[in-house]
């Protein structure tokens, strides 16, 4: 039985056999092309895949900068121009914070310097001869000096000569002093609104007067109908009316007066005063007085610069000068106007008379 079963497996065996070699037979080249291609296709197809795939982000990353490209250009032209500014103003905020740090550092500096310095008092710029013609005046004096004590305050800034009006009128009631009335007429060199009336400049009899106080008030009173007549005789007579035909041709030009005069006038009186400056040892009232005069019509250097040393080898003790006269306030005054000129030499001075507060 066991044989016969044994057979049997055999012979299907064998069958099995022979019917799987006819399979084989029947397809070789089906198996490899269909397993080539089999193995090919899952192998092309990965890259193949990853081709068109490759090829489709590109078509969508083409069109993806197109409408990226549309909005980028506009927002990186904003955001461009936003940091600009904000540098810029990063800037011009760190430039003003500096400015403003070195205007608070210059601000302390003037509170630092304020206390400091304690600036020495004005008259020791002043030469020693100023000082002492200054001193001089510490002492009352004659209510004409007083008057021209205020030109040379007003001038040279000098403030030890304060107050004129107030001292000219205590000075008034000094014992020795001059004729209140006739000081009075000549106030308006301190006193802008000081007037008189052409009965009172009638009145005047003084040669010297004559000469200088139409020139005083011409803005406010005409002047003689010969007074042109009176400047030029008082020039050619020499003397002290030439020195005040110089003083009164000085008020004509403040206060705008007009008068004919020949051509050449003007320098040839210029000229003449300066001849009464000589070069000798002695000087003398009138001598001061032209150097002064000069000097207040701006011709200082018509003076000789011997004149100076002279001038300061002459001075008293006291810091006044004789001069020749017994009135030494005038020749003083006249020496410390003069001086002041040739210390302080400027193309501009203030002008003489006073000038209106309004």
């Amino acid at each position: 039985m066991k044989k016969f079963v044994l057979g049997i497996l055999g012979l299907v065996l064998i069958i099995s056999v022979v019917l799987g070699g006819f399979s084989n037979l029947g397809a070789p080249n089906q198996n490899w092309n269909d397993e080539s291609v089999y193995e090919l296709e899952p192998t092309q197809n990965e890259p193949e895949s990853t081709e068109p795939a490759a090829t489709e982000p590109e078509t969508v990353t083409e069109s993806e900068p197109e409408p990226e490209a549309e909005p980028v250009s506009p927002e990186p032209t904003v955001v461009v121009a936003s940091p600009k500014p904000e540098s810029e103003a990063k800037d011009t905020e760190s430039t003003s914070e500096p400015e403003t740090t070195t205007e608070t550092e210059t601000t302390p500096e003037p509170t630092e310097t304020d206390p400091t310095p304690y600036t020495p008092p004005v008259q020791q710029n002043y030469s020693e001869p100023v000082l002492n013609a200054m001193n001089y005046f510490n002492t009352p004096t004659e209510p004409e000096a007083v008057l021209w004590l205020d030109v040379i305050h007003r001038r040279f800034g000098i403030d030890e000569f304060p107050n004129a009006l107030q001292a000219l009128d205590q000075a008034m009631l000094l014992p020795w002093s001059s004729d209140k009335d006739y000081v009075n007429m000549f106030r308006r060199m301190a006193d802008y609104d000081y007037t008189v009336n052409s009965v009172e400049l009638g009145k005047v009899t003084n040669e010297l007067d004559l000469i200088t106080l139409p020139a005083l008030y011409c803005d406010r009173l005409d002047l003689p109908a010969n007074y042109s007549t009176r400047l030029i005789d008082g020039a050619n007579e020499g003397g002290y009316k030439l020195t005040h035909v110089l003083l009164a041709w000085i008020w004509l030009q403040e206060n705008g007066g007009e008068v004919e005069l020949p051509e050449g006038f003007v320098e040839d009186m210029y000229l003449a005063n300066a001849a009464l400056i000589n070069t000798d040892s002695t000087v003398t009232d009138i001598e001061l007085e032209a150097a002064a005069f000069l000097c207040l019509a701006g011709q200082n250097d018509l003076v000789d610069e011997a004149f100076f040393y002279q001038v300061i080898a002459a001075q008293e003790s006291d810091g006044g000068w004789y001069g020749g006269t017994s009135k030494r306030w005038h020749p003083t005054v006249l020496g410390l106007l003069y001086l002041l000129h040739m210390e302080f030499p400027s193309d501009s001075y203030p002008p003489m008379l006073a000038p209106s507060l309004d």
